[in-house]
């Protein structure tokens, strides 16, 4: 016993002492490229001020099966951080058991009963490393899972604003449609008067032709873009409830973004990548005290006797403890050290990167969102001007004072800049999509306004 002693007090002199990771700081803007007026609204698709939306996004989050099965396995990453903590504390189990003789069958001759526990003390913090290694997993699943949750509300967006667009654009190929039929029926009347050439009213039926190729493609996107939404959102594409009439939303207000180190440190990446670093630690501390000897107790209570009156007259127990020691193993385990340190370190430069990353996105999409602005704006003036153009053109041709070359021209101006018009608005509310997807941090279970969360995992 004094020899067990001696060694314990020996051993503790050397115990291993775990030191959290150093993360070198990186010079972060303290500021976006741009900056709005409105708060962040965490339901970001709120700020579209759509009912369906809103509607069809919150079924996603519920239906959407990939989310279903994300939170599985999100809830199993939980059941292992409990495990992991059981090692913390002593197990009891209780052994019985009962012998009689095959000719005397039902006689019971001997019959034993006991309690036996086992205990290994944690002196290195390598179970409670263990346990807090299996924590940190659960947050990098939980970060992964809220980054799911965004990906579904994004991609519910983006399928909800292309079927509308192209509804949209199934109405203007219609009116233009009936704009270029029109304008064919004037056509053919005149070379009846003997006012144009044939050739007018065949460059002027190409023209309709090549609206019903665009109406044909345009049906086709508008079954793409229904099958894509009910992909989305869990159900089968003939069950889909969504009224396809619905305008496209105007373009929110620019949301008040504050400084990047503050808005994006909850971003679902970011928390991964920092999850992994507290793991990674972890797994650092369990190859260091691996080093040092594991000391384990157990203790056991029984008795036994040759009949079951008499069992419980007579009990005996003892405390074993009992010491692991590695002497020579070639340098593994100084080795593994060395490996894990240097793979915490990569995760740290991983860390640094993903934050840099990060604020390029946010403001690779705020300049991306300038140019949209600028083309939507200018795509709007072209189109009034060929408007004009157009009308002024159409009575000069029926006055005969131009030809149907420049008419033609002009319609064809008007309908390609429609297109382009109802495209560009499509990319311009898209773009504020993805703006809100990088900003967002996926939990849209909190209160409202991501300004307000102060779950602060990296302060844990």
């Amino acid at each position: 016993m004094k020899f067990i002693l001696l060694v314990i007090i020996l051993t503790l002199t050397a115990c291993a002492q775990k030191i959290e990771p150093a993360i070198e700081n990186v010079e972060y803007p303290t500021s976006f490229i741009q900056q709005g007026s409105n708060e962040l609204d965490i339901s970001w698709w709120n700020s579209f001020a759509s009912d369906e939306l809103s509607r069809l996004v919150s079924q996603g989050l519920q239906d959407n099966l990939s989310l279903k099965a994300r939170d599985l396995r999100l809830k199993s990453s939980a059941i292992n951080a409990k495990i992991a903590g059981a090692d913390l504390y002593p197990t009891l189990n209780l052994n019985a058991s009962a012998s009689t003789d095959l000719d005397d069958f039902g006689d019971i001759d001997k019959v034993s009963l006991g309690l036996s526990s086992s205990w290994e003390l944690d002196l290195w913090g390598n179970i409670a490393a263990n346990e807090n290694k299996a924590y940190w997993n659960y947050q990098e699943q939980l970060a992964l899972y809220r980054g799911r949750a965004n990906l579904v509300a994004g991609s519910i967006s983006n399928a909800w604003i292309g079927l509308i667009t192209e509804q949209e654009k199934k109405l203007a190929l219609a009116d233009q449609f009936k704009r270029t039929q029109d304008a064919l029926k004037v056509i053919t009347r005149r070379f009846f008067m003997g006012k144009n050439s044939v050739t007018n009213i065949w460059q002027q039926q190409k023209l309709l032709k090549s609206i019903e190729v665009r109406q044909s493609k345009n049906h086709a996107d508008l079954y793409i873009y229904r099958q894509t939404l009910a992909l989305w959102l869990g159900v089968p594409t003939n069950i889909l409830n969504t009224n396809e009439r619905h305008p496209l939303p105007t373009l929110p207000t620019l949301p008040e973004m504050g400084v990047p180190a503050e808005v994006l440190k909850f971003r679902p990446d970011i928390e991964q990548s920092f999850s992994k670093i507290k793991a990674a630690n972890e797994q650092l501390a369990m190859a260091i005290s691996n080093q040092y000897p594991r000391i384990t107790l157990k203790a056991n209570y029984s008795t036994s006797k040759n009949s079951v009156s008499d069992l419980f007259d007579d009990w005996s127990g003892n405390l074993i403890a009992s010491l692991a020691m590695p002497l020579f193993d070639s340098g593994v385990r100084k080795s593994i050290v060395e490996q894990r340190e240097l793979e915490l370190k990569a995760l740290i430069i991983d860390y640094q990167q993903v934050w840099l990353e990060a604020i390029a996105n946010v403001n690779q999409v705020l300049i991306n969102e300038a140019q949209l602005l600028k083309i939507t704006i200018n795509l709007a003036e072209q189109l009034y001007l060929a408007q004009r153009t157009e009308k002024l053109t159409a009575i000069k041709y029926l006055n005969g004072k131009t030809n149907y070359l420049n008419l033609l021209r002009s319609q064809e101006s008007i309908l390609s800049l429609e297109r382009q018009s109802i495209d560009a608005n499509k990319k311009l509310i898209i773009n504020r999509v993805l703006l809100y997807r990088e900003l967002s941090h996926g939990d849209f279970s909190i209160n409202k306004y991501a300004t307000t969360k102060n779950n602060d995992i990296q302060g844990k």
